[in-house]
């Protein structure tokens, strides 16, 4: 009996997660387009707007109609947080009616996946081991200036826009080291260059 009952439970989730289909991912903070499209719908509503830790951003919303393409755009303080965002609707006419949930994805670049991610840490090596290279060993004063240089501008970069999909404590830390590293070295070289030191 108990792994009936399990068996049952198993397929409601599983059943749940297949029949949400997800719309895309977008940038944090973006005014994101829920639709759905249908062809013999009259009306369209959207009756629960679930964010991340299943909270509900708005209920009883209605849609607006272009042809059998219903939307309704959630405006930019309502995608601030990362993660899962789910919608149901309830759409149809006077005679039937269709109900389901549609998924999306908030990430800080507003991409999926971690197709760039060898990219990314391809260019922090390739900066650290530029300016590292450049003030312990060959104390190349240039290099020096310009790795420190492009150490900053990193860090700010990974400070807005996170690393493809990751933007939380780890990668500020990292995002400020990043741009503390940059300025003492590029600083001190740039005293050195001035026979300041």
């Amino acid at each position: 009996m108990k792994k009936i009952i399990c068996f049952m439970i198993l397929s409601i989730f599983i059943i749940s997660l297949i029949s949400a289909e997800s719309i895309g991912t977008f940038p944090q903070d973006a005014d994101v387009e829920i639709y759905n499209t249908c062809n013999n719908c009259t009306y369209c509503n959207y009756t629960r707007i679930k964010g991340v830790n299943n909270q509900t951003l708005l209920s009883n919303v209605q849609a607006t109609q272009d042809g059998t393409y219903f939307y309704y755009n959630l405006g930019e303080g309502n995608t601030t947080t990362l993660g899962d965002y789910t919608y149901c609707y309830d759409c149809g006419n006077a005679a039937e009616s269709e109900t389901g949930c549609n998924t999306f994805k908030i990430t800080p670049s507003g991409k999926s996946g971690t197709e760039n991610l060898v990219t990314i840490i391809f260019l922090v090596l390739m900066i650290y081991g530029i300016t590292f290279i450049g003030f312990f060993y060959g104390r190349n004063i240039p290099i020096t200036i310009l790795g420190g240089m492009a150490m900053m501008f990193l860090g700010i970069y990974l400070i807005n826009s996170g690393v493809i999909i990751y933007r939380d404590n780890l990668t500020n830390y990292f995002s400020y080291l990043t741009i503390a590293l940059g300025a003492i070295m590029a600083f001190w070289a740039a005293l050195e260059q001035l026979d300041i030191l």
